[in-house]
């Protein structure tokens, strides 16, 4: 039985190898708690699957922790979302790996407070898209 977990945990860190993008950010957001993580697909992609990750940060290195969620994301809209439910400090870095057939991308990073939650939702764009980018 414990050779099957194992086996099952590391081949879901190793289908991290087979993607492409990695984005990682920290949460700072007004709020000392956070209920849910929100993908928004803004990407020319569409029918994809995004794997998020709470990270552990090592010296100069972030190393992936436990999974957060998987994210399926399909046709391409501002009502294309994908939610996570987690408690998710203030302070924590998170991780998303986004798979290779979306190509590069950028990504923005809100906090939405609402009077019972509040959401980090985290927008993925295209690369030749100017938001998410340094001017």
């Amino acid at each position: 039985m414990k050779k099957i977990i194992v086996s099952m945990l590391c081949a879901l860190f190793c289908i991290g190898g087979l993607y492409a993008e990695k984005i990682r950010f920290t949460v700072t957001g007004s709020e000392g708690r956070y209920n849910q993580v929100k993908l928004v697909n803004k990407t020319k992609a569409s029918n994809f699957d995004c794997i998020a990750y709470f990270l552990d940060k090592d010296g100069e290195k972030y190393i992936a922790r436990e999974p957060l969620g998987a994210f399926h994301l399909g046709e391409v809209s501002s009502k294309d979302t994908c939610t996570s439910i987690n408690l998710i400090d203030k302070g924590t870095h998170i991780g998303i790996v986004v798979p290779d057939e979306v190509g590069p991308v950028s990504y923005v990073v809100s906090y939405k407070d609402y009077p019972l939650f509040d959401i980090i939702e985290v927008s993925l764009y295209s690369d030749e898209s100017p938001l998410g980018k340094e001017f």
